[in-house]
């Protein structure tokens, strides 16, 4: 199956299943041997709307989103086209999983992912529906490029910013999935929640943030970053076993002085014997006892 819009053919390779109704085509041009994937979406004329019609010719007239190919009417259909990119790139996910890539590769891929979406100046909505571990690719030389999803074009007025945003942290939170489980990069931890928190205007003030953590973590073996890692936990483990016996030694101090404080009440408190304070005097013998022992001791 091909198909034309204005002077292009697509040859289609696979039609994807719906949600929406909207029918979704995956192809390659015809005139090109460069291995490049599209996305074309038919859109019925009577489902579209004045305000999209709008929004797809300022993103054409402005020229910096060229993954935006086409658009055009044909046959009752508002046509639209995406470049999604090498058909020998894979997926962030399936890298992952099979090739482990290093912690200096899995930096430079952040870095080429954030420049691709400033270079290309991806919509929000375009961003929003391509931004996760299935649909950001890199190619063998680690050329980023993205899956368009245009299956939900026609809600592209309710994307929001933030939502992009929250798109990209999911992606970086990927590619350092372990490091932040064994809390080895605080440096991007803290990143992370300052783009949740909304902190950032754009994504250049988030790649301007990013690159001091590359630069810091990319050079770096990840064997030292293990011990580094090692020394934190065992530094923060003597900080608990400080603090533990700290509050034990404090108990231990408490309680003695509760046993002195129980110990002199009751000294205090219990009958004082009388004690001879002189034996003699002079010749004399003091005795201590009744009269009658003392009659008894004369005799």
């Amino acid at each position: 199956m091909v198909i034309r819009i204005l002077d292009q053919n697509y040859f289609v390779l696979q039609t994807l299943p719906s949600e929406t109704g909207l029918l979704q085509y995956v192809c390659k041009n015809v005139a090109e041997n460069d291995g490049r994937i599209y996305r074309i979406v038919n859109i019925p004329l009577e489902e579209t709307t004045p305000e999209m019609i709008s929004w797809l010719n300022g993103i054409w007239r402005a020229g910096r989103f060229h993954e935006l190919r086409q658009y055009a009417v044909e046959k009752d259909c508002l046509q639209v086209v995406a470049d999604c990119g090498s058909e020998t790139a894979v997926s962030v996910e399936q890298i992952l999983e099979e090739e482990k890539p290093a912690l200096k590769e899995r930096c430079e891929m952040a870095g080429k992912f954030l420049q691709r979406l400033i270079l290309s100046d991806v919509p929000a909505f375009f961003a929003i529906h391509a931004l996760d571990a299935e649909h950001v690719r890199f190619t063998p030389s680690l050329d980023c490029c993205f899956t368009f999803e245009l299956e939900q074009l026609k809600r592209f007025a309710s994307a929001a910013p933030s939502k992009e945003f929250h798109r990209i942290r999911a992606v970086l939170r990927k590619l350092f999935s372990n490091e932040l489980r064994d809390k080895k990069m605080p440096e991007l931890k803290d990143l992370l929640d300052r783009i949740l928190q909304l902190e950032f205007s754009d994504t250049m003030e988030i790649y301007k943030a990013w690159l001091p953590i590359a630069e810091q973590y990319a050079g770096m073996d990840e064997e030292k970053l293990q011990r580094k890692d090692f020394f934190t936990a065992l530094k923060e483990k003597l900080k608990l076993a400080a603090g533990f016996f700290k509050k034990a030694f404090g108990l231990v101090i408490l309680g003695l002085a509760i046993a002195y404080l129980v110990i002199s009440i009751k000294n205090f408190t219990a009958p004082t014997e009388q004690k001879d304070i002189y034996k003699t005097i002079g010749d004399m013998e003091i005795v201590s006892g009744t009269a009658e022992e003392t009659e008894e001791n004369h005799e």
